[in-house]
């Protein structure tokens, strides 16, 4: 019943465990089990050779136990350290590192079926808050539209904190302009009852570069510094959306500006990085 106990976790366990560990504990069970239907056999069983082995197995049942406490333990800390390596620790959402490191991969696989809009959003006003109500409140503020984005927006989206009071969007597979009016109606609409809710007059403006099927990428290989993807180009489309901040901050605070993605127009030498 012992061998045949610890034969059972084992194989339980078999994932963890290297193909020659695994064959090498095995024959701890086969050679045992073989000697012991020889003795029972030839000479009948022995009481101490019984103690022995059932103490044997209780030991190697506690250190499997131990060996896959121990494994888990492992996977968890390289878990929660590559989470909090990748996200900010203020708001949970990508941070800017690895925002961008997944928006570029995503650039990459684009073919000329593929669709996507870029978005910069930006806390209008932020040091007039954080001077008014202090710095609490408005980091209070980040985690809430942090929170209003990872709500609206798909969970296959990548959405990260770029810095300070701003964030970054990439809406995969659509360039659908009712898609992004009703999602951002909806975005505007919530902050709006969010900060009339605190009796505070807080609102953002959005950039966005919209890039439809007939502009997307063609199939080849990009440039030496990994930025242009056939005839799109991310430096690119990030300085459209960008601009298209700038718009909306300097002539309509918030509300959103839309940027067409214009493969002739240069990315600027001093585009965000």
């Amino acid at each position: 019943m012992g061998i045949a106990l610890c034969l059972f976790m084992l194989i339980s366990y078999r994932k963890n465990l290297d193909r020659i560990i695994f064959l090498s504990m095995m024959s701890f069970f086969v050679l045992p089990v073989l000697a012991t239907i020889y003795q029972a056999l030839a000479y009948s069983f022995s009481l101490q050779c019984l103690a022995i082995v059932i103490s044997t197995q209780i030991m190697f049942v506690m250190d499997t136990v131990e060996m896959n406490m121990r494994f888990h333990s492992q996977q968890a800390a390289y878990e929660k350290a590559r989470y909090e390596a990748e996200h900010d620790g203020m708001t949970g959402l990508l941070n800017k590192e690895a925002g961008w490191k997944h928006m570029r991969k995503y650039f990459d696989r684009m073919d000329s079926h593929d669709e996507a809009m870029l978005m910069f959003v930006d806390i209008d006003d932020f040091k007039t808050i954080n001077d008014t109500y202090g710095h609490t409140v408005g980091d209070f503020w980040i985690r809430e539209v942090a929170s209003q984005l990872r709500h609206i927006y798909r969970q296959d989206d990548i959405i990260c904190r770029y810095g300070g009071d701003e964030f970054i969007a990439l809406i995969r597979n659509t360039a659908s302009e009712q898609v992004l009016e009703t999602t951002l109606g909806m975005f505007f609409q919530q902050l709006a009852r969010a900060s009339e809710q605190h009796g505070q007059d807080v609102h953002c403006s959005v950039g966005v570069c919209r890039i439809a099927a007939a502009d997307g990428a063609s199939l080849g290989t990009g440039s030496a510094d990994g930025d242009a993807i056939g005839s799109v180009d991310f430096s690119q489309c990030v300085a459209q959306a960008d601009l298209a901040l700038y718009e909306t901050k300097r002539f309509n605070k918030g509300t959103f500006t839309v940027y067409n993605y214009d493969r002739s127009q240069p990315a600027p030498a001093n585009i965000r990085a």
